[in-house]
């Protein structure tokens, strides 16, 4: 076996079992069991105690960074930088992942679920289905990615944990946001995370075994390539 190939099994691995998860929390939603509708009140309460302006205010923001739109133009931004750096099997992962998980699929999912959102306590406007939440799977996937190419491409291992940790806490924070706006159950945004974490750990393990075919067609097209991660 290959290095590759040993890079991309444990990855599967742990994309495969986030999926699992995901599956088992959607059939929950879709069947809506009352442990579910007790799950979400029960947090809905906690979040949505003290409401403020303040509070509003910044989860506004938060939510608004979050979206797909936020998403779908940090993503072509990053891409032109990776390719403006000539790392063009990098780009292409990257880019590809997020508009097919965060965006493709995650509409496909919405349309298969139409879970309608809460109607109670919502702050903001805000339309279409909510299972699962397409801010908590699209920052999932870009800040994700964006962080596990950081992850790999540093060496110090408490950078690494920094980057880990920044990365999960600022995703946390805009989940947190739809709920504390009213337009999400907690059971959507943990079904976009859920969703969101196994997008990134089977595409990463994609990317370790496409990574040498698509460099060397690259290099036979005469254009040199120089993607870091190892």
């Amino acid at each position: 076996m290959n290095t590759n190939k040993k890079k991309a099994i444990p990855l599967f691995a742990i994309g495969g079992f986030a999926l699992l998860i995901f599956i088992i929390v959607a059939l929950a939603v879709n069947s809506e069991p009352r442990w579910v509708a007790k799950f979400d009140l029960n947090w809905i309460s906690r979040i949505q105690t003290n409401i403020s302006a303040s509070k509003t205010s910044l989860f506004e923001t938060l939510t608004t960074i979050g979206s797909a739109e936020t998403a779908i133009i940090l993503t072509v931004i990053v891409v032109v930088i990776l390719f403006f750096m000539r790392k063009f099997v990098v780009g292409l992962w990257f880019g590809g992942t997020v508009l097919v998980c965060a965006v493709l699929l995650n509409t496909i999912l919405k349309d298969v679920f139409q879970r309608p959102r809460p109607n109670f306590d919502r702050l903001i406007a805000e339309t279409g289905f909510s299972f699962p939440s397409g801010h908590a799977t699209g920052s999932t996937v870009f800040y994700g990615l964006a962080a596990m190419f950081l992850i790999f491409t540093v060496r110090q291992m408490w950078a690494k944990i920094v980057i880990g940790v920044v990365g999960l806490g600022w995703i946390f924070f805009i989940m947190y946001s739809r709920v504390y706006l009213g337009v999400h159950y907690p059971t959507d945004v943990l079904g976009g995370f859920l969703f969101g974490i196994a997008s990134i750990f089977i595409s990463l393990g994609v990317y370790f075994l496409v990574r040498e075919p698509l460099h060397n067609l690259l290099v036979k097209w005469r254009i040199k390539d120089r993607s870091v991660i190892k």
